[in-house]
């Protein structure tokens, strides 16, 4: 077999990166990128630039193989561009030589508001892959497929795509796709899918919900997003897939408000026996104490 031909069977069997998602990184110069993809990685890499054509800055991320769906494996993939300045736009891309690279996406740093504008927040909770008729009018309970391409082709002047220009985040307070393991997890793939369209230029923040409480719908969540700038104790829970970064509570500053997001499940026995209500209530308190003195800049809980 020639090299040439060699080549492009492997390009035909690689799995594109997808599924993109970003989160604020842990500093305000930070924003990190997650992302999947079906087939094993090669490396995880993020580029990024001021310009499309000139993405001149890159870092190297990790990847995780998922392996508690029945009968397939697939990867998550994070990794952070740092030295960002805020009130910045930044264009960007994931993925390798092995599995290809995504389309160019575009997301602002920190956008610097005039004294007295308010920040706009896209909050929302229950979302399901299909019935997400919020994001676009085109979503329909009949369908699970409501992407990009979907949307454009009905109105984009309605639903959460409207919001996109002009959202500093989104706040998704818990229960995703209706569910994350449903149908071995490729509900839980064509949710991403769709939210790609917002969340790849919205850094898309989250909390735990009732949905995401039985062992392989937890696995889903902590995986998925395990690109959150979390500052939890214990750092890691563990799941039917092994430790990840522990997402059941974590907290956030943005503009001048103090952000916390937890999950009412502990109160209900969610725990991997390492993660409980007791380590939740310890670190609240100190979350809260340390919020607390820093009221002169942030002054909102």
């Amino acid at each position: 077999m020639s090299l040439a031909v060699a080549l492009t069977l492997a390009a035909m069997s690689a799995s594109p990166p997808e599924q993109v998602h970003t989160a604020w990184g842990k500093t305000v110069n930070e924003i990190s990128v997650e992302w999947v993809t079906q087939d094993p990685p090669g490396t995880s890499v993020v580029q990024w630039g001021l310009a499309q054509d000139n993405l001149n800055a890159s870092a190297s991320g990790d990847s995780v193989e998922f392996f508690v769906d029945e009968g397939r494996k697939w990867y998550t993939h994070v990794a952070t561009m740092t030295g960002l300045q805020v009130n910045t736009v930044y264009y960007y891309r994931v993925g390798d030589s092995v599995n290809g690279y995504t389309a160019v996406f575009n997301i602002m740093n920190r956008r610097a508001r005039k004294e007295g504008d308010p920040y706009r927040h896209i909050i929302m909770g229950d979302m399901g892959a299909s019935c997400a008729f919020t994001i676009c009018p085109a979503c329909t309970q009949s369908s699970t497929v409501c992407d990009a391409a979907t949307c454009a082709k009905n109105l984009t002047n309605v639903g959460l795509i409207s919001e996109v220009a002009t959202a500093d985040q989104v706040l998704h307070v818990g229960d995703f796709a209706y569910d994350l393991q449903t149908a071995n997890g490729t509900i839980g793939d064509q949710f991403f899918r769709n939210i790609e369209q917002i969340a790849a230029y919205v850094p898309y923040m989250i909390s735990h919900g009732n949905h995401e409480d039985s062992p392989k719908n937890i696995a889903h969540f902590i995986e998925r997003f395990r690109l959150m700038p979390s500052n939890a104790e214990p750092k890691e829970f563990m799941t039917l897939n092994g430790p990840a970064t522990n997402s059941l509570y974590f907290s956030w500053d943005h503009g001048l408000v103090h952000y916390i997001a937890m999950s009412t499940e502990l109160w209900f026995g969610i725990t991997d026996g390492n993660t409980t209500l007791d380590t939740f209530i310890a670190w609240v308190k100190d979350d809260l104490d340390k919020a607390n003195k820093n009221r002169a800049n942030v002054p909102w809980i």
